[in-house]
Protein backbone atom coordinates (compact mmCIF):
# COMPACT_ATOMS: atom_id res chain seq x y z
CA UNK A 1 0.00 0.00 0.00
CA UNK A 2 3.03 2.25 -0.14
CA UNK A 3 2.00 3.47 -3.59
CA UNK A 4 -1.37 4.56 -2.18
CA UNK A 5 0.27 6.61 0.57
CA UNK A 6 2.56 8.23 -1.97
CA UNK A 7 -0.36 8.92 -4.31
CA UNK A 8 -2.46 10.54 -1.58
CA UNK A 9 0.48 12.64 -0.41
CA UNK A 10 1.39 13.74 -3.94
CA UNK A 11 -2.22 14.80 -4.55
CA UNK A 12 -2.43 16.64 -1.20
CA UNK A 13 -5.45 14.55 -0.22
CA UNK A 14 -4.90 14.70 3.58
CA UNK A 15 -4.78 18.51 3.47
CA UNK A 16 -7.89 18.70 1.30
CA UNK A 17 -9.72 16.30 3.60
CA UNK A 18 -8.79 18.26 6.71
CA UNK A 19 -9.91 21.53 5.12
CA UNK A 20 -13.21 20.01 4.03
CA UNK A 21 -13.97 18.58 7.47
CA UNK A 22 -13.22 21.94 9.10
CA UNK A 23 -15.34 23.92 6.62
CA UNK A 24 -18.31 21.55 6.72
CA UNK A 25 -18.05 21.33 10.49
CA UNK A 26 -18.18 25.12 10.72
CA UNK A 27 -21.34 25.26 8.60
CA UNK A 28 -22.92 22.52 10.70
CA UNK A 29 -22.00 24.20 13.99
CA UNK A 30 -23.20 27.65 12.92
CA UNK A 31 -26.59 26.57 11.52
CA UNK A 32 -28.46 26.75 14.89
CA UNK A 33 -27.48 30.41 15.18
CA UNK A 34 -29.26 31.26 11.93
CA UNK A 35 -32.30 28.99 12.03
CA UNK A 36 -34.55 27.28 14.53
CA UNK A 37 -34.97 24.31 12.19
CA UNK A 38 -32.84 21.20 12.53
CA UNK A 39 -32.55 20.44 8.81
CA UNK A 40 -29.99 22.52 6.90
CA UNK A 41 -31.62 24.10 3.85
CA UNK A 42 -30.63 23.43 0.23
CA UNK A 43 -28.59 26.63 -0.06
CA UNK A 44 -26.31 25.71 2.82
CA UNK A 45 -26.12 22.12 1.57
CA UNK A 46 -24.95 23.62 -1.75
CA UNK A 47 -22.28 25.68 -0.01
CA UNK A 48 -21.05 22.63 1.91
CA UNK A 49 -20.93 20.55 -1.28
CA UNK A 50 -19.17 23.40 -3.09
CA UNK A 51 -16.47 23.70 -0.43
CA UNK A 52 -15.87 19.97 -0.58
CA UNK A 53 -15.82 19.91 -4.40
CA UNK A 54 -13.34 22.78 -4.57
CA UNK A 55 -11.10 20.97 -2.08
CA UNK A 56 -11.26 17.83 -4.20
CA UNK A 57 -10.36 19.92 -7.24
CA UNK A 58 -6.96 20.66 -5.76
CA UNK A 59 -6.24 16.92 -5.68
CA UNK A 60 -7.09 16.22 -9.32
CA UNK A 61 -3.64 17.14 -10.61
CA UNK A 62 -0.17 16.11 -9.52
CA UNK A 63 3.12 17.95 -9.55
CA UNK A 64 4.47 15.96 -12.50
CA UNK A 65 2.31 16.31 -15.62
CA UNK A 66 4.40 13.81 -17.56
CA UNK A 67 3.83 11.15 -14.88
CA UNK A 68 0.08 11.84 -14.92
CA UNK A 69 -0.03 10.94 -18.62
CA UNK A 70 2.40 8.03 -18.78
CA UNK A 71 1.10 5.01 -20.66
CA UNK A 72 2.44 2.58 -18.07
CA UNK A 73 -0.39 3.48 -15.66
CA UNK A 74 -4.11 2.96 -16.28
CA UNK A 75 -4.84 6.61 -15.63
CA UNK A 76 -8.49 6.69 -16.84
CA UNK A 77 -9.50 4.07 -14.28
CA UNK A 78 -7.43 5.71 -11.56
CA UNK A 79 -8.86 9.16 -12.28
CA UNK A 80 -12.42 7.83 -12.34
CA UNK A 81 -11.85 6.01 -9.07
CA UNK A 82 -10.42 9.17 -7.51
CA UNK A 83 -13.54 11.18 -8.36
CA UNK A 84 -16.00 8.46 -7.38
CA UNK A 85 -14.32 7.84 -4.03
CA UNK A 86 -14.25 11.59 -3.40
CA UNK A 87 -17.99 11.80 -4.12
CA UNK A 88 -18.70 8.92 -1.73
CA UNK A 89 -16.55 10.53 0.97
CA UNK A 90 -18.33 13.90 0.64
CA UNK A 91 -21.79 12.35 0.82
CA UNK A 92 -20.75 10.24 3.81
CA UNK A 93 -19.35 13.30 5.58
CA UNK A 94 -22.52 15.31 5.06
CA UNK A 95 -24.80 12.44 6.03
CA UNK A 96 -22.79 11.83 9.21
CA UNK A 97 -24.65 14.89 10.50
CA UNK A 98 -27.86 12.79 10.63
CA UNK A 99 -26.46 11.32 13.84
CA UNK A 100 -26.87 14.77 15.43
CA UNK A 101 -29.70 17.25 15.86
CA UNK A 102 -28.49 19.46 12.99
CA UNK A 103 -28.67 17.55 9.73
CA UNK A 104 -27.68 17.92 6.09
CA UNK A 105 -30.79 16.41 4.52
CA UNK A 106 -32.49 15.03 2.50
CA UNK A 107 -30.23 12.42 0.93
CA UNK A 108 -31.54 13.24 -2.55
CA UNK A 109 -30.39 16.85 -2.35
CA UNK A 110 -27.05 15.97 -0.75
CA UNK A 111 -26.25 13.33 -3.38
CA UNK A 112 -27.51 15.43 -6.31
CA UNK A 113 -25.63 18.59 -5.36
CA UNK A 114 -22.45 16.70 -4.55
CA UNK A 115 -22.51 14.80 -7.83
CA UNK A 116 -23.26 17.85 -9.95
CA UNK A 117 -20.71 20.15 -8.35
CA UNK A 118 -18.02 17.49 -8.36
CA UNK A 119 -18.77 16.85 -12.02
CA UNK A 120 -18.33 20.55 -12.75
CA UNK A 121 -15.07 20.51 -10.81
CA UNK A 122 -13.77 17.50 -12.74
CA UNK A 123 -14.79 19.11 -16.03
CA UNK A 124 -13.00 22.31 -15.01
CA UNK A 125 -9.88 20.31 -14.16
CA UNK A 126 -9.97 18.59 -17.56
CA UNK A 127 -10.33 21.88 -19.42
CA UNK A 128 -8.42 24.39 -17.29
CA UNK A 129 -6.31 22.34 -14.90
CA UNK A 130 -6.67 21.53 -11.21
CA UNK A 131 -5.65 25.03 -10.10
CA UNK A 132 -8.65 26.57 -11.90
CA UNK A 133 -11.14 23.75 -11.44
CA UNK A 134 -13.07 25.80 -8.89
CA UNK A 135 -14.30 28.40 -11.39
CA UNK A 136 -17.25 26.49 -12.87
CA UNK A 137 -18.75 25.12 -9.61
CA UNK A 138 -18.33 28.43 -7.80
CA UNK A 139 -19.91 30.42 -10.65
CA UNK A 140 -22.92 28.13 -10.95
CA UNK A 141 -23.41 28.07 -7.17
CA UNK A 142 -23.32 31.87 -6.94
CA UNK A 143 -25.91 32.13 -9.71
CA UNK A 144 -28.19 29.54 -8.11
CA UNK A 145 -27.94 31.31 -4.76
CA UNK A 146 -29.30 34.61 -6.09
CA UNK A 147 -32.17 35.78 -3.85
CA UNK A 148 -34.78 35.72 -6.62
CA UNK A 149 -34.00 32.14 -7.58
CA UNK A 150 -35.42 29.20 -5.71
CA UNK A 151 -37.81 26.26 -6.05
CA UNK A 152 -39.79 26.77 -9.24
CA UNK A 153 -42.24 25.06 -11.58
CA UNK A 154 -40.50 26.53 -14.63
CA UNK A 155 -38.18 24.14 -16.45
CA UNK A 156 -35.51 26.74 -17.22
CA UNK A 157 -35.29 27.74 -13.56
CA UNK A 158 -35.24 24.14 -12.43
CA UNK A 159 -32.20 23.64 -14.65
CA UNK A 160 -30.46 26.94 -13.98
CA UNK A 161 -31.04 26.78 -10.23
CA UNK A 162 -30.87 23.00 -9.88
CA UNK A 163 -28.84 23.33 -6.68
CA UNK A 164 -31.75 24.80 -4.71
CA UNK A 165 -34.60 22.69 -6.09
CA UNK A 166 -36.40 20.22 -3.81
CA UNK A 167 -35.40 16.57 -3.85
CA UNK A 168 -37.12 14.66 -6.61
CA UNK A 169 -37.23 17.56 -9.09
CA UNK A 170 -36.68 15.67 -12.33
CA UNK A 171 -35.08 18.48 -14.34
CA UNK A 172 -32.69 19.37 -11.51
CA UNK A 173 -31.69 15.75 -11.03
CA UNK A 174 -31.19 15.28 -14.77
CA UNK A 175 -29.01 18.41 -15.00
CA UNK A 176 -26.84 17.31 -12.08
CA UNK A 177 -26.53 13.82 -13.53
CA UNK A 178 -25.42 15.13 -16.93
CA UNK A 179 -22.83 17.39 -15.29
CA UNK A 180 -21.58 14.53 -13.14
CA UNK A 181 -21.24 12.10 -16.05
CA UNK A 182 -19.69 14.58 -18.47
CA UNK A 183 -17.21 15.80 -15.87
CA UNK A 184 -16.26 12.29 -14.79
CA UNK A 185 -15.75 11.03 -18.35
CA UNK A 186 -13.84 14.14 -19.47
CA UNK A 187 -11.47 14.04 -16.51
CA UNK A 188 -11.00 10.27 -16.62
CA UNK A 189 -10.09 10.26 -20.30
CA UNK A 190 -8.21 13.55 -20.55
CA UNK A 191 -6.86 14.31 -17.12
CA UNK A 192 -5.54 17.80 -16.49
CA UNK A 193 -3.95 19.61 -19.45
CA UNK A 194 -0.18 19.69 -19.50
CA UNK A 195 1.27 22.87 -18.09
CA UNK A 196 4.25 24.70 -19.59
CA UNK A 197 7.56 23.31 -18.39
CA UNK A 198 8.33 26.58 -16.62
CA UNK A 199 5.35 26.05 -14.30
CA UNK A 200 6.33 22.54 -13.27
CA UNK A 201 10.08 22.99 -13.00
CA UNK A 202 11.37 22.78 -9.40
CA UNK A 203 12.51 25.99 -7.74
CA UNK A 204 16.24 26.47 -7.63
Amino acid sequence: MRWLRLYLRARRVPLALAGTVCAVGSLWASWPYFSAGQTVNARVVSVAALVAAVAVGTTLGGADDALDHTASVNWPARRAGHVLLAAAAIVALLLASTLTDVRFEPLGVVARNTAGLLGLTALGAALLGAALSWIAPLTWTLVAMLPWLGPSDQLRLQVGAWLVQPAGTTAATACATVLAVVGLVAYALRGCPRRPAAETAPDR
